[in-house]
């Protein structure tokens, strides 16, 4: 058994020998023996520049792995977080503006409701003092009947004025939702560069944007100005964009841009006609050429009630414009 014994210890020995041998080799090939052979011994400056070549050594591979890649350095961390920083900064000043803009218009419509508060009582106190003047007639008597005009013409005034600063604060707090949404969609517009939303002025709606005027000109030079726009005619293609441009145009006619000037019925964007959604009101189109311009009736108007009419083509109606809504990204 102690035979044995020894033999096992000898055979431990020649494989620990035999290991120290190949690590001593490998570090005689460019790699750290300090790092990778634990039996290596050497003194300090030995083992620093052992470390250093060996350092240096892979370096220049890695240098000459990205040569023969192509791949060009790559950016400086710092570089990278600076953009990050820049967008979100610039993304956050944007949103500050937009609260600022709507904390103005809050304000402006709240200075509009104490104004209208302050009319309300001056109107109020003035009703208040006519009622104690004609009571004061009523115990004074004489020159009762002049005063009385005078004061009815007075208080007839008041109310007349009273009535239209109401007017005018009801379209205001009409608008508001409208303007702000307005407002939302400008600050998109210019936040992309101009690259989606709507122009100013324009309404968006199913990814068109469109544009009503308040003054009439002819079909033709309705038709010119849309494209001095960079847009055309309005085009309609379905129900749902029927009730759109109908609650727009309501209680005035608006030409459209259809038309069979050249015989047959054509949308000026090229869209199908035949298959295309159609809106005529009874017995239209009926071409009729009993008006005292003269010539047959080449264009299509929206009338009051949202149906289609066609009519003489110098005729002088509001118009819409439509276009496409410009995303570019």
């Amino acid at each position: 058994m102690e035979k044995d014994f020894h033999d096992i210890q000898q055979l431990d020995s020649e494989e620990n020998d035999h290991q120290l041998s190949g690590n001593e080799e490998q570090g005689t090939h460019g790699q750290n023996p300090r790092t990778e052979n634990p039996f290596w011994k050497g003194s300090p400056s030995q083992h620093r520049y052992a470390g250093d070549h060996a350092n240096h050594h892979r370096e220049e591979l890695g240098f000459q792995e990205d040569i023969r890649g192509g791949q060009p350095p790559s950016q400086p961390f710092p570089q990278s977080l600076g953009f990050r920083l820049y967008l979100n900064l610039l993304a956050l000043a944007f949103n500050v503006l937009l609260l600022v803009v709507i904390c103005v218009i809050s304000s402006q419509s709240m200075r509009l409701q104490e104004e209208f508060l302050t009319l309300k009582e001056s109107f109020s106190n003035f009703s208040s003092s006519t009622l104690m003047e004609f009571r004061a007639l009523d115990s004074h008597g004489g020159g009762r009947d002049d005063t009385l005009t005078s004061l009815g013409a007075k208080l007839e005034k008041k109310q007349q004025e009273l009535k239209a600063d109401h007017s005018t604060l009801l379209l205001h707090l009409k608008h508001f939702p409208l303007d702000l949404q307005i407002l939302t969609c400008q600050l998109a517009f210019y936040q992309s560069n101009g690259t989606e939303c709507c122009p100013v002025n324009w309404v968006e709606h199913g990814g068109s944007c469109y544009w009503f005027s308040r003054v009439g000109l002819t079909w033709a030079e309705a038709s010119e100005y849309c494209q001095l726009e960079n847009a055309h005619l309005l085009v309609i293609n379905s129900w749902d964009e029927q009730k759109f441009v109908a609650k727009h145009t309501a209680s005035f006619h608006t030409w459209i841009g259809l038309t069979d000037r050249d015989g047959s019925w054509k949308w000026v964007d090229g869209t199908e006609y035949r298959s295309n959604y159609k809106n005529w009101d009874f017995t239209q189109p009926d071409n009729w050429q009993g008006h005292e311009q003269g010539g047959s009736e080449d264009c299509v108007e929206i009338l009051s009630d949202g149906h289609w009419n066609d009519n003489f083509c110098q005729q002088v109606n509001r118009w819409a414009c439509e276009k496409r809504r410009n995303i570019t990204h």
